[in-house]
């Protein structure tokens, strides 16, 4: 390209954050060269738990691919343009909502009706665009008309080869007993969004999430770390509010009031409830992801089901908090694991 000019990147929505544009005018002169060192696609994917966390820019185009779970809406108008689908996708990371207008409805739908029995169906957007939740519309991806590129099932792109053969749709089960807390900073609840289950933090004088909804205060929600054993191994699971609720029988704003009740208000101190849940012998359903870094544990996400976890909170109540375990010399620590997020399927009972 030649005889451009350079200036401000001043556009209200742009597909990069770099400072400079550059503009064709009258005497700028394009020619189509074959670069094979440069690839036709520049990649630069948003994963979906940083959209779920807010943790972009609303007038910034981004590249995002996610595998199909769910096809809520289809409104399919070929003649007027006015087409629309809806649904969801995931990295195995949050599922993140998803709604295409235009043209590349019909693709998509064209596509799912050819290829049904193909397994997983994974979709590559480029410029895509995020659009906030407003009233009751849910955080929303969408394509940005005639700038958003649909790819589904190129597995010529490395990023869709590697999500739809390696781990997504992958489950496995383990089953393990659970043997004690380990303490973190923030103890056994957080504080999170009466909207969501993200966190709330305190800006500018105001509780807001990630997710920039407004909380008049905290609700405070579970994320407990046990330690399982299986006999051999050991490993380290992040059990979160809906699971922690199914197992205890309380919200963690009940377990909060009781230990205020007796005088206690450090987050550190382990009501003694929380002890129901431990010495359990359960058969977890795991849906693993990979690493986004060599530094980064290997992490697993949870695979919905319509099953609950049948607990009796009476057998597991203790009257004490848990004392320190020692393990056994031959359990071996597996370093490299930790759940992000876990789904009961049913207590083993002998």
């Amino acid at each position: 390209m030649h005889n451009f000019k350079v200036s401000n990147n001043d556009f209200s929505v742009k597909s990069t954050t770099h400072s400079f544009k550059l503009v064709l005018c009258g005497p700028t002169y394009v020619k189509k060269a074959e670069l094979p060192d440069i690839p036709m696609y520049y990649l630069n994917i948003l994963h979906l738990d940083s959209i779920v966390e807010g943790k972009f820019q609303y007038n910034v185009f981004v590249d995002i691919h996610g595998g199909v779970t769910e096809i809520s809406q289809t409104q399919m108008n070929v003649d007027n343009s006015k087409s629309k689908i809806v649904f969801s996708i995931t990295d195995n990371r949050p599922e993140v909502q998803c709604t295409l207008w235009g043209q590349l409805p019909i693709k998509f739908h064209d596509y799912y009706k050819s290829h049904k029995e193909d397994g997983n169906i994974v979709v590559l957007l480029i410029n895509a665009r995020i659009k906030e939740a407003q009233g009751g519309f849910p955080l929303n991806t969408s394509n940005a008309w005639n700038n958003t590129k649909l790819l589904i099932n190129d597995v010529t792109i490395d990023e869709v080869s590697k999500l739809r053969d390696g781990c997504l749709g992958t489950t496995c089960v383990t089953v393990a007993t659970l043997d004690k807390f380990e303490a973190g900073q923030s103890g056994w609840y957080y504080d999170g969004c009466v909207d969501c289950t993200k966190s709330a933090s305190l800006h500018d004088g105001k509780l807001v999430c990630y997710s920039k909804h407004i909380s008049p205060e905290p609700v405070p929600r579970y994320k407990l770390k046990v330690l399982a054993v299986d006999g051999k191994y050991k490993a380290t699971f992040i059990f979160w509010d809906g699971d922690c609720i199914k197992l205890i029988g309380k919200s963690a704003l009940q377990m909060k009031d009781e230990l205020i009740e007796v005088g206690e208000d450090d987050p550190l101190e382990f009501p003694f409830a929380l002890d129901a849940i431990l010495k359990q012998e359960l058969a977890i359903k795991l849906l693993p992801t990979e690493p986004s870094s060599q530094d980064e544990p290997i992490s697993f996400t949870h695979e919905p089901l319509s099953a609950s976890a049948d607990y009796d909170h009476a057998v597991g109540n203790s009257s004490r908090t848990p004392s320190k375990r020692t393990l056994p010399n031959d359990v071996e620590d597996i370093k490299s694991v930790q759940l992000s997020s876990t789904k009961l399927v049913k207590d083993i009972k002998k």
